[in-house]
């Protein structure tokens, strides 16, 4: 990443939103992207240990996060959604790549067919499939543990295993429409406790 100091902000770095941070990571702003960095740096970092259980994978997929909003952030959309929301999706979207990359060599490795990526929970764009990386896992965990058993490890083994749906049914023994049923369900009840937003985006 090449870094460049913008100078002449209207406020300093820590009173302003997200929102207006990221637009000056677009601008090609080195201050605000450590300021994102400090806002949500550790936020990342333990959203990828959760998964992986790798500290130093974890370390280095937080930098590639940043690293890739340092090209993407003005891709953002204020008018769609909040910063921290885009934002936790990003990585998580990172982090869930990798922990499936490292199943495929695993089940290659194993003799074994690897695994299809195209086979996740959610395609492109689909809004109830984005819901939990859209909420903050830490915030949400409250949340989670109120959601009914069935629903609760649905969630935890596709979020935080990155297991498929089909994946999910076989080792559960459950339909697959009962799968998908209880997602939708345990989705909505996150989406419906996660709306309410800060009065600032802070992480």
């Amino acid at each position: 990443m090449r870094l460049q100091a913008v100078k002449g902000a209207h406020a300093p770095l820590s009173d302003q939103s997200d929102a207006e941070l990221a637009r000056g990571v677009a601008r090609g702003d080195a201050n605000a992207l450590e300021e994102l960095y400090n806002r949500y740096n550790r936020l990342v970092f333990s959203m990828a240990y959760g998964i992986l259980k790798d500290y130093a994978l974890a370390e280095d997929l937080a930098q590639e996060a940043f690293a890739a909003l340092w090209t993407r952030a003005g891709r953002f959309d204020e008018s769609r959604g909040v910063f921290r929301h885009w934002f936790l999706h990003l990585a998580h979207n990172r982090v869930l790549d990798e922990l499936r990359r490292r199943r495929r060599i695993a089940l290659v490795s194993a003799d074994a067919p690897p695994e299809d990526a195209a086979l996740g929970l959610a395609a492109p764009g689909d809004t109830a499939g984005e819901a939990v990386t859209n909420v903050l896992f830490e915030e949400a965990s409250a949340v989670i543990r109120t959601l009914p058993a069935e629903q609760r490890g649905a969630l935890v083994m596709a979020y935080m295993e990155g297991a498929t749906q089909q994946e999910i049914a076989e080792r559960t023994g459950a339909p697959l429409g009962t799968v998908k049923t209880r997602l939708r369900l345990g989705l909505e009840k996150l989406r419906q406790a996660m709306t309410a937003e800060p009065a600032r985006e802070e992480a």
